[in-house]
């Protein structure tokens, strides 16, 4: 059996380091990166760090809108595609990657595989949110990571023969890699973080950096947080651009540094007393660490997690965040409960994909 994998960003990369190596010994396996992360910190930087093989092509899309990288992407992955003849493609998560792969898929009735199907935050107005529903219905084989995503799925009309939960690979990478971090990352000596308090941030949703008022607001509430707790910050090069173009000032307690590499940023995440972020990848990585998580968004699609009480939505405003970042501070007990709140983690995730590829489309 042929079997393409598509990706094209961190997370796609990192979430899919458990199972490559093992799509390259169970199948005849080509990975193409379609270059929607171009910088080496975004996403070269991960190949080297986990040990994963060279992509087979490189499509070089580069930055743009969402419908010229899609396009791009389009037109590209069709011309692999028809060369490669595929007996099926893996999909992943919701970039701009994973949909372009889908709709070229299905055109052209290639089996699609979906990996991390069935995940909803329920606002359409998130790009991920549109790119999951167009892949989750174009998919032939849907790999579910949790049984809230299973229930999605079937509430959508989607044939219940067609899904299988295998469980979150994000998960048993995050641990699984949390050991090569503790070994190979020296970023905490390198900043003088070793042994500190600290907080984590990332910030680099659109919807957050692209925002005038958002944007502002919310680097006023960590200015104010980090007098209180000092606070560790890798910069995306999209807050790095949108800062500039607002100019704003981060306080001194803010220890910024340019974007990390997979395994930097899990030895952050694991010394940290929480992690504030808007990125559904550390939501997971950090549950996976029982590192506390508090999402700056209004929704999330990782909800398995906030209702068991491991992540907390803070929302976006400001005033939101400082009060309930504040009451945390004061109160430790509930950081403390937070952490040790207990998840079923399986480091089987990647073998049960490969089973599930096996029973279903062979």
């Amino acid at each position: 059996m042929k079997l393409i994998t598509i990706l094209g960003t961190r997370p796609e990369i990192t979430k899919l380091s458990p199972v490559l190596p093992l799509f390259d010994q169970e199948f005849e396996h080509k990975i193409i990166h379609t270059g929607q992360h171009y910088d080496h910190n975004m996403d070269g930087l991960f190949f080297e760090e986990l040990n994963l093989r060279k992509p087979d092509y490189m499509l070089n899309v580069g930055s743009g809108s969402h419908a010229q990288m899609t396009a791009k992407m389009m037109v590209k992955l069709e011309e692999v595609f028809l060369n490669e003849k595929p007996n099926a493609i893996i999909a992943f998560a919701d970039p701009n990657t994973p949909l372009a792969a889908a709709l070229v898929a299905a055109k052209i009735h290639i089996p699609v595989i979906h990996m991390e199907a069935g995940c909803r935050s329920f606002n359409k107005k998130m790009p991920e949110e549109i790119n999951r529903i167009i892949c989750d219905h174009c998919a032939d084989l849907l790999l579910a990571p949790d049984q809230v995503a299973h229930n999605n799925l079937l509430k959508e009309g989607i044939d219940e023969k067609k899904i299988k939960v295998v469980g979150s690979t994000a998960l048993e990478a995050a641990v699984r890699n949390l050991k090569i971090a503790k070994q190979k990352s020296t970023i905490k000596e390198k900043f003088g973080i070793m042994g500190g308090r600290y907080a984590l941030l990332t910030i680099h949703r659109a919807e957050n950096t692209d925002n005038k008022i958002i944007l502002k607001g919310l680097v006023e509430a960590m200015n104010k947080i980090s007098v209180r707790i000092p606070i560790v910050f890798p910069m995306h090069p999209r807050f790095k651009k949108a800062q500039e173009r607002e100019g704003l000032v981060l306080a001194d307690t803010i220890i910024t540094m340019d974007a990390v590499g997979y395994l930097d940023m899990l030895s952050l995440l694991d010394g940290a007393e929480f992690v504030i972020t808007g990125s559904g990848g550390l939501q997971e990585e950090a549950a996976a660490l029982n590192t506390p998580c508090l999402i700056i968004r209004n929704e999330t699609e990782w909800t398995y997690l906030t209702d068991a009480g491991k992540n907390k939505l803070i929302s976006n405003d400001k005033e939101t965040i400082f009060e309930h970042i504040n009451d945390l501070l004061n109160h430790p007990e509930e950081l403390k409960h937070m952490r040790n709140v207990k998840l079923n983690l399986d480091l089987e995730v990647s073998k049960k994909v490969v089973l599930a590829i096996k029973n279903e489309l062979i």
